[in-house]
């Protein structure tokens, strides 16, 4: 009943009661003390002796015990008894306290708790994981090593942990490098290196770098999470490999038809200047002896076109100023066009940024779409109002990441067929006049730079042709700036 009694009136009562016994105190002190002896001096004597006996009482049971529980529950808190609580029974304050004490402890047993499933969860998602993830401290040692690197690698993490992560590395400048790009970012996304396994295995991986910062914003070391695509680059390699053996099928098959079909016509004008000669028909002679020539120039062409064709396309790149180039092409085409009665114009082309190519080769691939387009003019009957007309413009795109050179026509138009073959090998539309070569090596020399053709056109009504090419290097891949792509091959 007394614990229910706050301390402000245990301190009071306990007061009481001192004064009380005091007053008693000094009744009895002054029938009892020895004559000379002053009463009141006795009786403050016992008095003072009572009320430090009474004080220790009260700080012993009232202040000292609640206190010694309250820091004894603490302790066992700090040494995680997380379902350790204090008696809330009574009303005084430190029952108070006791029950703060204890919703405490339960808001702090539910934050472990919920600590605790979130640790198991990603500790979950971590070991999971068959990418190799790796944590290093800011001094370049292996903190923590999960399952999919153990099976990616080879090694047990009691032989990794505490040890220089260089060691993972096939070449070890390689982290240097990637950590160097760190300088500028928190992270470096698909850094392309070689891990070596405990078997001495080389492993090909992308490697995604990241910082690791506490609440602080301070440094606590990486963490890099790695995928393994020596399997993916094996059947890349298996794939392109397969894909130049169909195109070499297909290179001879389109090489049988074109020559079966040149020499036929070789055939036919031999004929024609053998007759000639015993009939003494000069005309005869001569036209025939024309047949023959022209098909001796086509399998010229043709031979030269396949060496384009089939060459491993390895561009020089340089830093190109496509204003420039353009205007080169407009110059040169501009009086061929003229004389064949087409309107050609290069429109007000803006500020183009300098792009990473081959100028070479992008200027021989605007130049055979823009005879093509010439051509396609050519062949069209126009009415009294329409002139036949070319136009070669170019702009930025994409947040000036692509460049863009557009030739656009209003000739005689492709059918939707058509459009759908124009880039394959020894496809034309030219009959005798072409070797169907031409696109297939234009889309090729793009391909090399990681751009792509696109192309929209309408019969009787012209086309357009775009040619996308980037403008920042890093976006082309290693196998298209080494020239490796497959024969023919489009994006």
């Amino acid at each position: 009943m007394f614990k229910r009694i706050n301390i402000f009136w245990k301190l009071i009562v306990t007061f009481m009661v001192i004064i009380v016994i005091t007053m008693m105190t000094m009744d009895i002190a002054t029938n009892l003390v020895p004559p000379g002896i002053s009463a009141v001096l006795a009786g403050v004597i016992i008095a003072v002796a009572f009320a430090f006996g009474s004080a220790w009482f009260f700080t012993t049971y009232f202040v000292k015990k609640p206190v010694e529980k309250l820091a004894n529950g603490m302790n066992r808190l700090a040494e995680k008894e997380f379902e350790f609580r204090l008696d809330e029974r009574g009303t005084d304050e430190f029952s108070s306290l006791a029950s703060s004490f204890n919703d405490m402890a339960d808001m702090l047993t539910s934050s472990l708790t919920e600590l605790d499933k979130t640790r198991d969860y990603l500790h979950g998602i971590l070991e999971s994981s068959a990418d190799i993830i790796i944590t290093v401290t800011p001094s370049g040692n292996i903190r923590t090593f999960n399952t999919g690197s153990e099976n990616a690698l080879g090694y047990r993490r009691r032989d990794v942990i505490g040890k220089p992560v260089t060691k993972l590395f096939l070449n070890p400048q390689d982290r240097e490098v990637a950590i160097a790009k760190l300088r500028f970012t928190d992270n470096v996304v698909n850094f392309k290196t070689k891990f070596l396994t405990k078997s001495g295995e080389t492993r090909n991986v992308l490697l995604t770098l990241s910082r690791l910062r506490n609440s602080t914003g301070e440094i606590i070391g990486t963490i890099g999470i790695s995928k393994d695509i020596t399997e993916e680059l094996r059947l890349q390699k298996q794939w392109m490999q397969s894909e130049r053996f169909v195109a070499i099928g297909q290179v001879f098959t389109g090489i049988q038809h074109s020559m079966k079909n040149m020499l036929n016509a070789c055939t036919g004008g031999a004929y024609m200047v053998r007759t000639g000669l015993k009939k003494d028909d000069r005309k005869m002679l001569e036209e025939g002896w024309q047949i023959v020539q022209e098909g001796i120039t086509r399998m010229t062409d043709m031979s030269m076109n396949m060496l384009k064709y089939v060459k491993e396309w390895k561009p020089r790149f340089d830093q190109v100023d496509l204003n420039k180039t353009l205007s080169g092409i407009d110059q040169v085409i501009g009086r061929s066009a003229k004389e064949r009665g087409i309107r050609f114009s290069l429109k007000d082309v803006p500020e183009l940024p300098h792009i990473s190519c081959d100028a070479q080769m992008i200027h021989s691939a605007v130049m055979d779409i823009v005879s093509n387009a010439l051509d396609a003019c050519f062949w069209k009957e126009y009415g009294e109002v329409e002139i036949p007309e070319v136009t070669m413009s170019a702009y930025t795109d994409n947040d000036r990441q692509e460049a863009i050179i557009e030739i656009r026509d209003n000739g005689c138009g492709m059918t939707e067929d058509i459009i759908a073959h124009i880039f394959t090998p020894f496809f034309s539309t030219k009959s005798k006049a072409g070797t169907g070569l031409g696109l297939s090596i234009t889309s090729r020399m793009i391909d090399v730079h990681g751009g792509k053709i696109d192309v929209e056109s309408e019969p009787d009504k012209g086309t357009v042709f775009r040619i996308v090419l980037p403008i920042d290097e890093n976006s082309r891949s290693k196998e298209i700036i080494d020239g490796k792509k497959g024969f023919g091959s489009r994006r």
